[in-house]
């Protein structure tokens, strides 16, 4: 199963370059101010699918950085501090590194610097997509160069007492080419599966697999949460499903979709109803 839907990802216009220049810091501004705070997610994840053998493993996840002209190095900076302070053994980061193919080149060349006890781990989104078969190989490169392991429809495994788990990635849903049958087949031996792709939307793609379902647990960014959110709902939905995958926890096909709202912003700076995030879960399995 090859798919390939390709998407314009959404530039930055002069309105928002110019909204990017307003002072952040000022709650009277307040979608400005809110785009610029982050929290910190902390929760415990329990299956009885999870090997007893990695109870206690940290997993923390960040996505849709947008290093850019919405948010600039300083913030990056930041941000791998903070994650950093996290002393995760997996971090993982969730695509969408720029505005663009060559920024999220530029990005791991600034050399941020994420630390995990294991390993990170990168996935690819639709902005970092946008030159899909001229900028992959940079961006992965860019990546190695940063101590950050490019996983493209690949898995990492890692195994402990005769148990192994598999974070896998698929390529982009939009602007990439996911090959879910090698996943599969790469996951195929680990007694659990952690899928960490950029898009959600590739997730009902999953469920038609003739397999079945290789993972247990999916993880997302892509929505920012509506970045712009009313009573539960975007004003306007990155998703060709609306909200079915807008934020938070789901289940679906017997898998555990957890959906993050993001660190940065896509085409304006602004937020609402939708709190900038990174996430840190503590992995266990369930009695």
């Amino acid at each position: 199963m090859n798919l390939k839907r390709k998407k314009k990802a959404h530039q930055v216009g002069l309105l928002g370059r110019l909204m990017a220049k307003l002072p952040s810091s000022w709650p009277l501004l307040y979608p400005l101010y809110l785009a610029a705070q982050l929290d910190t997610v902390e929760e415990t994840y329990a299956s009885d699918r999870w090997p007893k053998e990695f109870d206690g493993l940290k997993v923390a996840y960040v996505s849709d950085i947008h290093y850019g002209s919405l948010l600039r190095e300083d913030r990056v900076r930041s941000l791998a501090e903070r994650v950093n302070a996290l002393q995760a053994d997996i971090v993982l980061l969730g695509g969408d590194y720029g505005e663009h193919s060559d920024g999220a080149v530029t990005f791991f060349l600034l050399k941020p610097g994420f630390k995990a006890k294991i390993a990170v781990l990168g996935a690819f989104g639709n902005h970092d997509r946008t030159l899909p078969e001229k900028n992959a190989e940079k961006i992965a490169q860019a990546m190695r160069q940063d101590g950050v392991i490019p996983v493209l429809n690949d898995a990492y495994l890692l195994s402990r007492n005769g148990k192994q788990i598999a974070f896998a990635s698929a390529d982009d849903f939009f602007n990439g080419k996911p090959n879910l049958e090698k996943l599969a087949a790469l996951c195929e031996k680990a007694d659990f599966t952690v899928f960490f792709p950029h898009n959600p939307d590739i997730l009902p793609e999953t469920q038609k697999m003739p397999g079945g379902l290789f993972y247990q647990l999916a993880i997302c960014g892509h929505t920012h949460g509506g970045q712009v959110a009313v009573c539960g709902k975007a004003v306007k939905s990155s998703s060709i499903y609306g909200n079915r995958f807008l934020s938070g926890w789901f289940r679906e096909a017997g898998a555990d979709i957890l959906v993050s709202n993001g660190v940065g912003a896509s085409g304006l700076p602004v937020r609402l109803g939708a709190r900038p995030q990174i996430h840190l879960l503590t992995m266990k399995t369930k009695a």
